[in-house]
């Protein structure tokens, strides 16, 4: 029975640790690709500029959760630090082999040389990941340990997936919705009472 729920509590460790890497992983890539995508920000307020700087947060916090998981070392956490580079080398090379043509008469979020400079801090993120990995010595998870790991992952994975499931859901909301006990949940764009709109 012991060695069952020995088991079980390795795979649920296993498990919940590599979930997180994958979690912040997919947002790695997701905000390397917004900042490196070019959009056409002719006639945009700042030429896009908040815009860029919402994407740079949300990727330096992704960066800080892929620290916080080497540091305590969560297994595959080597893994995301290493694919954290590999991908923006990847979407680095998209973009730069499908760059629009027409750049110098449109004005685009990013140039071929800022893609040029996320390439470069994808190939610090790299090859500062495989040296670790290389000099790391590979140990067992010591049980005494895990039950903090599991902790700080569990903890880890309930903001990266839910923060951002909490913005999608405020995103699909209308204007001036409310919820039943009367909070207020998104903007309302009017002074008109009827305008609310009560959600669940």
């Amino acid at each position: 029975m012991l060695s069952r729920l020995n088991t079980l509590w390795t795979w649920l460790y296993y498990a919940m640790s590599w979930l997180v890497v994958l979690v912040l992983i997919l947002h790695h890539a997701f905000y390397d690709w917004l900042l490196m995508e070019p959009i056409d920000v002719g006639g945009t307020f700042m030429g896009g500029g908040m815009a860029i700087q919402l994407y740079l947060f949300g990727w330096i916090v992704a960066t800080l959760g892929i620290i916080v998981a080497v540091l305590l070392r969560l297994p595959g956490a080597m893994w995301g630090w290493i694919g954290a580079g590999v991908v923006p080398l990847g979407f680095g090379v998209w973009w730069q082999v499908n760059y629009p043509d027409n750049a110098e008469q449109v004005i685009y979020s990013v140039s071929q040389h800022e893609i040029g400079s996320f390439m470069l801090i994808g190939v610090l993120l790299l090859a500062s990941g495989l040296y670790v990995r290389a000099r790391r010595k590979p140990r067992a998870p010591d049980p005494e340990q895990m039950p903090v790991q599991f902790i700080a992952a569990l903890l880890l994975a309930g903001f990266f997936i839910g923060v951002p499931m909490s913005i999608y859901k405020k995103q699909t909301m209308p204007h001036c919705a409310f919820s039943k006990e009367g909070q207020q949940l998104t903007v309302c764009l009017g002074d008109d009472d009827n305008e609310r709109v009560i959600v669940d």
